[in-house]
């Protein structure tokens, strides 16, 4: 297994400029206030809050491993009846599934949600809504260290599609290969990872919060029955975005806008 192919596989060329154009649009948005020691701090705020999720385990109490242990038995289960949920769902669809699945499918696409995520934060700053800027910063964070951890795992499982035709197993046999990613799901890590920063944001919305997480259980769901995933894909590809979004609520400085009489506009004022 060559190391430079695993890494290409994580974070592809294309993938990291999108990535640092958006970063570099928004610090030069960012970099224009008055306050500037938001933007080190927000981008600092990465490592320590991939540190936090590594090391959760090590601060967890009784109920957190029993959780653990129950969300794991779930994983199990799943695995143990992939093949079947799969054949399931081949000899159920229809046309009306195949359309709403179409339609879930793209919001697990990064293609799409980058720039939505781009475009909340910088539509935030022009129409002076603190909240829209600080969701879509929320998002990006969220977005890129759920897609790592899922990224990185692809890599390492090895795990073949089920429209492969090559079986469940993980490691299944022979040298590294880039196609075999199907352990976890991208799209459900997309759309879990963007799902609760949405929800946790606007829950004062009676609709907001149940429409978030109902499109990102589609979006999980439709990889399952386009035979791209296996359910225990969907489920764990769920579950790193999730994660990874209620770590980025609670380790991420949040920015606010205010009015600066002094600079004929708005400033930046940030807190942990």
């Amino acid at each position: 297994m060559k190391s430079f192919d695993i890494i290409s596989t994580i974070f592809t060329k294309a993938s990291m400029k999108k990535l640092l154009i958006i970063l570099m649009l928004w610090a030069a948005i960012l970099l224009s206030a008055e306050e500037q020691k938001y933007i080190p701090a927000y981008l600092y705020s990465y490592p320590q809050t991939a540190v936090q999720g590594i090391t959760a385990p090590i601060r967890w109490t009784a109920s957190d491993w029993l959780t653990a242990i129950g969300i794991v038995g779930i994983g199990a289960g799943l695995y143990v009846y992939d093949e079947d949920i799969n054949q399931f769902t081949k000899d159920h669809k229809t046309d009306f599934s195949q359309d709403i699945s179409l339609a879930a499918k793209q919001f697990g696409e990064g293609k799409y949600i980058l720039p939505a995520i781009a475009l909340t934060g910088m539509g935030g700053y022009v129409f002076k809504s603190d909240k829209t800027t600080d969701t879509g910063l929320l998002c990006l964070k969220s977005f890129i260290l759920a897609n790592a951890a899922t990224q990185t795992l692809k890599a390492i499982t090895q795990r073949e599609r089920p429209d492969a035709n090559q079986g469940k197993e993980f490691f299944n046999g022979g040298a590294y290969q880039k196609h075999r990613e199907s352990f976890p799901s991208g799209h459900a890590t997309v759309a879990w990872s963007v799902a609760p920063i949405i929800a946790s944001q606007y829950r004062a919305s009676p609709w907001v919060p149940p429409l978030a997480y109902g499109i990102a259980t589609l979006t999980s769901c439709s990889r399952v029955h386009d035979n791209k995933h296996w359910a225990s894909d969907a489920f764990v590809g769920s579950l790193i975005g999730y994660l990874g979004a209620q770590l980025t609520l609670k380790s991420t400085p949040r920015l606010q806008l205010y009015p600066n009489p002094d600079l004929q506009g708005i400033s930046f004022h940030w807190e942990l």
